[in-house]
């Protein structure tokens, strides 16, 4: 997935989006100094486009992105659902990462520039077709095109084998994202970071209220890396035991 590099977007453009952004972001009741303070990101990134995976970068909000840069250490381990830009960003900059991805397509594309990088571990778990009536919810992809009548079982459950207490950062940014937080927690250190976009949607919040209830969380909201729309990401801390 590349960008059209020619192509350089009118100011009045981004201006014109970053403006409704902005006011759908106030009237939520989220100060307005919040959104104003990205515009000079925002401006950057819808200039002239690249994908999140083409500039090497995740695709969460903005502030998380440069609050991650400050947490990374390089003897981190890293479990991430959702392959693409934070592979490749993290890829030179940690120990280990074990990189989950349902997409057969996309996930070529990953291979093409991480499948022999020494310290990636690219997974694929296709999701396999089911009757829905036999479905569990957990199983189902709510957010995702083309994922009627498949379960994404085998997907949630592909980091099992990982050693408990193994990871010191866990990226959810894939699909079936509550039943994936529930499989993994226990293979995240105690003080370990976790990374779980999109948090700003409905069908995320009873678990994470259910499972993440007392861990230190950071919540940034507003400009998205390479993106026109705003989005929500947070940062959780697990706690000490």
């Amino acid at each position: 997935m590349y960008s059209d590099k020619d192509y350089i977007k009118p100011t009045y453009k981004i201006v014109g989006r970053f403006l409704s952004e902005t006011l759908k972001y106030i009237q939520q009741g989220k100060p307005i100094s919040e959104a104003i303070k990205g515009f000079p990101a925002y401006f950057h990134y819808c200039r002239k486009y690249k994908y999140p995976y083409e500039a090497e970068m995740p695709w969460i909000n903005h502030f998380a992105f440069k609050k991650l840069e400050s947490l990374i250490k390089p003897e981190m381990n890293v479990l991430e659902f959702g392959s693409g830009g934070s592979t490749m960003f993290l890829r030179n900059q940690v120990n280990s990462i074990y990189s989950i991805e349902h997409d057969a397509v996309w996930f070529q594309e990953v291979v093409k520039n991480c499948g022999n990088h020494p310290n990636v571990k690219l997974n694929l778990h296709i999701p396999e077709k089911e009757n829905n009536e036999n479905l569990p919810d957990e199983y189902k992809s709510v957010n995702g095109m083309y994922c009627e009548g498949l379960t994404f079982k085998d997907y949630a459950h592909a980091a099992d084998h990982l050693p408990d207490e193994s990871i010191d950062l866990l990226i959810i940014d894939g699909r079936v994202r509550p039943a994936c937080l529930v499989q993994t927690l226990s293979k995240l250190k105690p003080g370990g970071i976790l990374l779980f976009d999109n948090t700003e949607r409905e069908s995320y919040q009873a678990t994470i209220n259910k499972y993440l209830n007392g861990w230190k969380r950071e919540k940034y909201q507003g400009v998205t890396v390479c993106y026109a729309f705003f989005t929500e990401t947070s940062i959780f801390w697990k706690p000490n035991q």
